[in-house]
Parts: structure tokens; sequence; C-alpha cells
């Protein structure tokens, strides 16, 4: 049996890319460069190796995993669970993500001195669909919650979907944590092109194509149909009345998935009574 969890961080530059305007949608800044799920994993092969090499029965672990990475990052000193549900590193801030490798030895550990939010509530005041609260985190109403699942989204879900395609990132942007540290250079995590997609393209590709054009990106592990899914909310959000003929010839394609068809309905309804 596994005695000990070791918490690794690996930050990743806080700078995002300036949005081109409409037409376009800009990624979550976790999701720039490299997939840090891939990253992880090759780090974990190395480490697993080593350790085996001494003796010692090693397994890591990132994000996909039985365990809950942020607790065990407390516990472990990393940091601490801001208001924004988000571990907040002394030197990262949230600009860090998390991997877990166990490990069957056990050995003395020291407590670090751990800070806090205090009475700052700007990640509160502004989330805009107001996800977040003094009494805790409504997962239902968090953007970064809904671009991701496979469910229909109401007119509320969609109103905050703008310029962002996939994931959200105020409550970081806005993190009075977030503005002391320095944007670390890690070219693995740099943006590309991928960082920013053009709307209208990515609809007319297969979501066979957009998996095997984007796949060593972390946006894609909900696959393509989300992603068009998102799309479409955010053209119809720019006012990108043009897009209604690609709109309906998607919906065409996918009316057959049910959360697809109820949220692309409604747009299509929608723009053509405002356009």
């Amino acid at each position: 049996p596994f005695k000990t969890i070791i918490v690794l961080s690996i930050s990743y530059p806080k700078d995002q890319v300036k949005f081109k305007g409409k037409g376009h949608g800009i990624l979550a800044r976790y999701t720039y460069g490299k997939d840090y799920h891939q990253v992880y994993y090759d780090l974990f092969k190395t480490l697993e190796s080593r350790f085996e090499k001494e003796g010692i029965k090693a397994k890591g672990y990132a994000d996909v995993s039985p365990l809950d990475e942020r607790f065990a990052a407390f516990l472990a000193g990393l940091g601490y669970m801001g208001k924004n549900q988000l571990l907040i590193h002394k030197k990262f801030g949230t600009y860090h993500f998390l991997g877990a490798l166990l490990i069957n030895e056990s050995f003395e550990t020291t407590k670090n001195v751990m800070d806090s939010c205090g009475d700052c509530r700007l990640c509160i005041e502004a989330c805009p669909p107001g996800a977040l609260s003094d009494e805790g985190y409504n997962e239902r109403l968090c953007t970064s919650y809904v671009t991701q699942m496979k469910i229909p989204l109401t007119k509320e879900d969609r109103k905050p979907m703008r310029v962002m395609l996939f994931g959200c990132d105020i409550c970081q942007r806005v993190c009075p944590k977030n503005k002391a540290i320095e944007s670390v250079r890690r070219e693995v995590f740099e943006p590309d092109e991928a960082s920013q997609l053009h709307l209208k393209t990515l609809l007319t590709l297969s979501n066979k194509a957009i998996m095997r054009e984007y796949q060593n990106y972390a946006y894609t592990f909900r696959g393509g149909l989300i992603l068009k899914r998102n799309a479409i909310v955010l053209l119809a959000n720019q006012r990108q009345y043009d897009a209604l003929p690609l709109i309906k010839t998607v919906y065409e394609d996918y009316k057959h998935v049910p959360w697809f068809k109820v949220t692309t309905e409604e747009i299509i309804e929608e723009m053509e009574k405002n356009q």
C-alpha cells in the first residue's frame, strides 16, 4: 500500500493572448501550449522509474485521479484554498498545475505557515454568473464548468460567454495574489496560434479533424462537439449573424445529440429573431 503523497506544482505563465476581435474565441490560460496532463505523464514516467531503481513503488496522477489534489497540496503546505476555489501558491499564485506522486514509503514533514484571502472579495464580486459567494461555490453556475460539460446551456449559462471559447479566467485575473507574482517563462506552456481560434473555421471542421489538429491541447479532452457548441454560443453573443447558415448546417449534422440540439435550437431561434 502507498503511505505518502508527494504533491508537485508546475507553474505556467499568466499572460493572456490579446483578443483578435469578433469572430474569434480565446481559450483558458491553462490550456496554452502542450497539454499539462502529457507534461506530467512524461515527468511521472521518469520519477516512477527512478524510485523503482531505489526499490520504492511509485504511481503518479495528474488531475484524473482518485485524489483530491488541491486538498493534498494544502496539507503538504504548497498553498491555501482561496475564495476562488483555487490553490493559491505563495510564488505562483493560482497559475500552476498540480500533480501527485504516491509512494510506499513514509517520512517526516514540516508544516508551513499558511496565508489567507482575508476580507478580500474581488473574485466573488467579479464572477459574472455569481458562482462564487461567501457561502462557497456553486459549480453549476461556473462558466468554466459550463463550457466543459455536455449539458444543454440555458440563456443564463450562455450570457457570460462572449470572448472565452473554453473556460474562464476572470477569478484569476482579478486576484491580488496574482498581481505581485512574476509571469514565468516556460516554453512548453507559451501561447501559439491554437490559443485563440477562428470560430467559423472551427465549425467547418469535423470532430475528428478537430481532435487531430488540437489533440495536444488540454481543451480537447471533452471532444470536438463541445468546442463547436461553445463557438456557436460566442458567434451568437458577438452578433455574427452572417454565421447563421453555417450554424444551421452544423445543427443538422449533430441534432441527434440531445444537449447540442437543445442549446443550438434556442440560439438559432434567437438569432433569427434578432438579425
